[in-house]
């Protein structure tokens, strides 16, 4: 599969009517539910006003099929290049787009676990304004909090001092300090143990956040809290047996790319509550801060 190579776009001169400089880049990331369907259209629509230059795609079922026509497809629409990464279960695949050639990638890793995700998590290496950073994007595991605390553990070290690394993807948890459920029976007793602590004896206790806490204490940003803003439901909306507005969906910095934070946003609109389960979330990052 090519992977990288610059679509015949004008999006220099897209970016220059913008007034954009090289070093202010936007991230995003954005579960498309089971491939998008027949809402992909529509999505790929609002995408394109959201004028991103790295955008993270979760769950990109099929869009491997007749040779990844949906993901170039997609890119080609978005003036964008694709970077995929197999998942191991479910066709949950990853699509990493970067916007070439303000943004240039250096080095992809489809797996830096060497299969030990549920579905996986990649690593790209990127330059823009003459500043180098890495996105890397994950997709954790959506039915055990014990597995995502063992799949974080693969992800703490990008939040090193020397790190420019931005963490993208579906983490299927809450923030760490982000409030408690305040009623379990919006969900179905059968689902509860994908979002709480299961005690030794077999109950349930609090909502499992033990992934999101080990990567704070890596030292990991959370925008919203760096900013001071409210953090913003990222799902819950969609499905009438887990009514629970809550975040699953971050745009996390390490300690050395957080400098470069100036805005944060959930696109919640009735719009984007059609078109999926979760919510797109952009952070918007000025690299010469660093």
């Amino acid at each position: 599969m090519s992977r990288g190579i610059p679509l015949r776009t004008k999006l220099k001169g897209r970016l220059e009517r913008r007034g954009e400089g090289g070093s202010t880049i936007r991230i995003g990331t954005y579960n498309v539910l089971d491939g998008g369907g027949d809402r992909w259209r529509q999505q790929v629509q609002f995408l394109a006003g959201l004028h991103l230059d790295v955008l993270g795609i979760q769950e990109a079922k099929h869009w491997d099929a007749r040779g990844c026509h949906r993901m170039f497809a997609t890119a080609r629409a978005l003036g964008m290049q694709p970077l995929f990464a197999p998942s191991r279960h479910h066709g949950c695949h990853l699509v990493t787009l970067y916007r070439w050639p303000k943004v240039e990638c250096t080095a992809f890793e489809p797996d830096v676990s060497g299969g030990e995700f549920h579905h996986t998590a990649s690593r790209a290496r990127f330059t823009a304004g003459g500043r180098a950073f890495s996105v890397v994007h994950t997709h954790l595991d959506p039915f055990s909090g014990q597995d995502r605390l063992s799949e974080v553990s693969w992800l703490t070290q990008y939040a090193a001092a020397d790190e420019h690394t931005a963490l993208i993807g579906d983490l299927n948890s809450i923030g760490a300090q982000d409030r408690e459920q305040d009623d379990w029976r919006r969900i179905p007793i059968h689902l509860q143990p994908r979002h709480r602590m299961v005690r030794d004896d077999g109950s349930y206790g609090g909502t499992d956040r033990r992934a999101m806490a080990a990567l704070m204490a890596a030292g990991f940003v959370d925008p919203p809290l760096q900013l001071q803003v409210p953090w913003g439901r990222t799902a819950g909306y969609w499905n009438d047996t887990e009514l629970w507005d809550h975040r699953s969906d971050y745009v996390l910095l390490s300690p050395s790319l957080a400098p470069a934070l100036r805005s944060y946003v959930v696109a919640d609109t009735p719009t984007t509550q059609m078109l999926s389960d979760h919510l797109p979330v952009v952070a918007t990052l000025h690299l010469d801060a660093l």
